[in-house]
This record gives structure tokens, sequence and C-alpha cells, in this order.
């Protein structure tokens, strides 16, 4: 795990300089909530399956291991609503971890889970099941709630900073009442594309501007109110060993920096590999910053301030 730090610099191997231990093996996904971070890794080992940390400090409180391994198959992505509300979305589809009675129950409703990225509004968990289709779930049920359908493939599912839901379909970007589940605006968005394979999501936003690159280096800006959609730059005409993006894009909620993940080889990634970020606050598009040869297949891009 990389700290990018506000003032500059990268911190490499952060939690292990915290604890002295390892997360378990191929982390992928993380939440903030109530000062903790919840970890998840796909393959257990070293401080388990679900690792829940100091969210300031990183200093590790308690880690899952034997509790998770033999109910859970590959856990990939976490939401968290409460202290004994844990969401995991694994190879079955999403379960509640209650760690005080150390007890997993299967959400029923929830099979086929998407391998990506699960959105808490409202007090709720939306998760996106079967291609077409967000569920939701609400504290105490072993049952999904409501389901919204959509005409074609959902791509994107993130938290607007409203509360309310940026979903990403087909070539729409929506925003999704989350008390309601109704649409509040679409707008068809050309061009846009995405790959259904990378485990973050397709889109991401700062305010009602939000940013893609269909996992390319070709990165776009919609802003939502205008319906205006921009291309800003290709990552590959200002950053060297550019050939792979790994996994989607983000963006800084506060700054509106972008940052982009690639690697140049696979034979050599842990040496052509880059954390790229743009600043596209001017008329020309800027690269305020490109760290070498920090990643390993990294699993996401993450921002405090998007759980706040």
């Amino acid at each position: 795990m990389n700290i990018y730090q506000s003032e500059g610099g990268i911190t490499d191997s952060i939690y292990y300089k915290a604890n002295g231990s390892f997360l378990g093996g191929v982390s992928q996904d993380l939440f903030i909530a109530n000062n903790k971070m919840y970890i998840v890794s796909q393959n257990g080992g070293g401080d388990g399956f679900l690792v829940i940390a100091n969210a300031e400090t990183l200093k590790k409180e308690v880690g899952y291991q034997d509790e998770l391994k033999t109910t859970l198959s590959w856990p990939t992505h976490i939401a968290v609503l409460g202290e004994n509300d844990i969401y995991l979305r694994d190879n079955n589809g999403v379960s509640l971890f209650n760690p005080s009675s150390k007890t997993v129950t299967f959400i029923k409703g929830t099979k086929n889970a998407r391998k990506n990225r699960m959105a808490v509004a409202d007090n709720k968990v939306f998760a996106s099941t079967n291609s077409k289709t967000i569920v939701t779930i609400e504290t105490g049920k072993d049952t999904i709630s409501h389901t919204i359908e959509f005409d074609d493939a959902i791509s994107g599912l993130i938290k607007a900073s409203d509360g309310n839901l940026w979903v990403s379909s087909g070539k729409k970007i929506m925003k999704i009442n989350a008390k309601d589940y109704s649409v509040m605006q679409e707008n068809e968005v050309e061009p846009f594309s995405s790959i259904s394979y990378l485990s973050t999501p397709a889109i991401s936003a700062k305010g009602d501007t939000l940013y893609f690159s269909g996992g390319t280096t070709k990165i776009y800006r919609h802003v939502f109110s205008k319906n205006q959609t921009d291309f800003k730059v290709d990552a590959s005409t200002m950053v060297d060993n550019t050939n792979y993006v790994y996994n989607n894009l983000a963006v800084n909620p506060v700054s509106g920096e972008v940052v982009l993940n690639t690697i140049g080889d696979y034979k050599t990634y842990d040496e052509t590999n880059n954390i790229s970020f743009f600043d596209f606050s001017g008329s020309e598009p800027k690269l305020s910053a490109n760290y070498i040869g920090h990643t390993r297949f990294p699993a996401g891009i993450f921002f405090t301030y998007d759980f706040e």
C-alpha cells in the first residue's frame, strides 16, 4: 500500500511500516468509516482477509482470517454501514460479516454481484449485479430491499458529493436519487466506453464534473449539469511506458487532479509503471507529478475525502 501525501511525494509500504506485518495477499479494496480503514484481501494470509486499522495511523486494530476463509471465495470489495455491518463481495455475491458474533450471512438476491466497488448512500449499500441491475441492502436484513434495472450494462457506481449516486450504464451517465431510486437526470455521453473486467468504477467525480478513460490513456471530462464532454489529454503523449492502463482513473474530489496508473511492460512491471497526476485547471493539461516504480498491479486509487 502506497500513500500519496498532499505536500507531494510517495510513502511506500506504509502499512508494513506502521505494523511490521503484511496485509493479506492481493489486497483489493478499502472503505473508511468511523475513523477506521477496512481493507479486504482476495487471498488472505498475512494479517487476514479483512484488516481493520486506524484510518489515520494505519495501525492494525484486528485482522480476520479463519472467520472468513471457509465461507468466502476470493473476497474483492467492501462496504461498511456500522461496526457489525461489514459487507463483502466475493465469487458468491455479497455477504454480511458481523465481527462481534463472527458470523457471515449471505445476502439473498446478490448472486453474481459484479467484481467492482459498492457504494454507500442514505445509510444503504448499493451493489451492481447481473450486469444491468443495482440492488440495495439495509442494516439488519439478509435480503435485498430494492432493485433498480437499467437498459445497458453497468460500468460505474459511485456516491455523489450530494449524497446521491452516479451510475454509468451503456453510453449514459445518470444521477440516481439514493432515497427513492428515481433517475434525477441522465446524459448520453459520446464517446463513452468501459471495459467490464476492470475492478474499479468507469467514472470518477469531483462535484458535478466526472472523468473517464474507458481503460485507455485517453482522458475525458464530462460536466454533468451542462451535458458537456471534452477530451483532455492522451497520457501517452506526456508519460513514457503507458502501454497498459491498470484499473480506471480517479479524480481527487478536493484538488481536481486526475490520477492514472499505467504499466509499460508486464515482464518489467516493477520498473515500468507510473502513477501520473494531471492538472486540468488551466487552458492546457499539465502533468503535475509522475512517480515511477512504486506499484505492483494496483487495485485502485482511493481518496479519504470520498468517504466523508
